[in-house]
């Protein structure tokens, strides 16, 4: 029988934070995502590099910390497949990497879901014989993508951010931005720049998903919807936050703040 001792065993009550959010970081080509990921100095970052030219952007940040404690699994050649990058997390997990991360204020950086998605796309293609027509070819209707190729995508990309999303560390998963036009060339939407479906489920599960504008040297992170991209935040209440940092990110949620940069 539910009674009043089974009742106040069953409140919701504040808990001690660590820090274990997951964040998706949705933000157009320089506007400081990679940047932004790797700003946190309160522990390691454990880096898939996807995009390419991603880890100068990294080796920059690395000369301005103190301590070098970034590692980076670089997958962003051409030779260098979805299914690389993802049995790597694999056998990351199963050697206690993200455990490790737990233990120690680490982050897991996925940079970026737009090359994943790219490559996963590629290599469907690839291995069921549907690539496109090459340069200066006639276009092949038959040979391009179908209805079940796109629903391999699709499980493919859900299978991944799910198993990041249950992963015990703080997650990080950065990706460009799409804009979605009507006929008349008015902005309809801005969503993260992943094919289909997934475009607009990606967000979904995550604890957080910000939108970063970048403008000479400020970059403002905004946690409620703005320029028709809906971001959202389960943790801040204040709609958007400029020249932030992850460490200033990682310190707020620790310690309960609900406003951050505000004074």
């Amino acid at each position: 029988m539910f009674n009043l001792e089974t009742f106040n065993q069953q409140l919701l009550k504040p808990r001690d934070r660590k820090f274990d959010l997951k964040f998706l970081l949705v933000g157009n080509p320089g506007s400081g995502k990679t940047h932004l990921a790797t700003s946190y100095t309160l522990g390691p970052i454990y880096t898939y590099m996807l995009d390419k030219g991603g880890e100068k952007t990294i080796e920059k940040q690395l000369i301005k910390r103190k301590e070098q404690n970034v590692v980076v699994r670089d997958f962003s050649g051409n030779d260098q497949t979805f299914s690389d990058f993802w049995y790597q997390c694999q056998q990351d997990e199963k050697d206690g990497v993200f455990d490790f991360l737990a233990e120690n204020n680490g982050i897991a950086l996925i940079d970026s879901l737009t090359s994943a998605n790219m490559k996963a796309i590629n290599e469907i293609a690839k291995k069921s014989g549907v690539t496109p027509s090459g340069i200066g070819k006639r276009l092949d209707m038959k040979k391009g993508m179908a209805q079940p190729h796109w629903g391999q995508l699709l499980n493919w990309m859900l299978t991944m951010v799910s198993a990041l999303q249950e992963l015990p560390c703080s997650v990080i998963i950065t990706v460009h931005l799409h804009t979605l036009m009507n006929s008349a060339q008015e902005v309809v939407a801005r969503y993260p720049a992943v094919n289909g479906q997934f475009r607009q489920i990606v967000a979904r599960d995550f604890d957080e998903a910000y939108l970063l504008m970048g403008k000479g040297s400020t970059r403002t992170l905004y946690f409620t919807e703005k320029l028709k991209y809906e971001a959202k935040s389960r943790v801040f209440d204040n709609d958007k936050v400029t020249n932030v940092t992850m460490d200033d990110l990682a310190n707020a949620y620790v310690t309960g703040q609900t406003m951050i940069g505000v004074k």
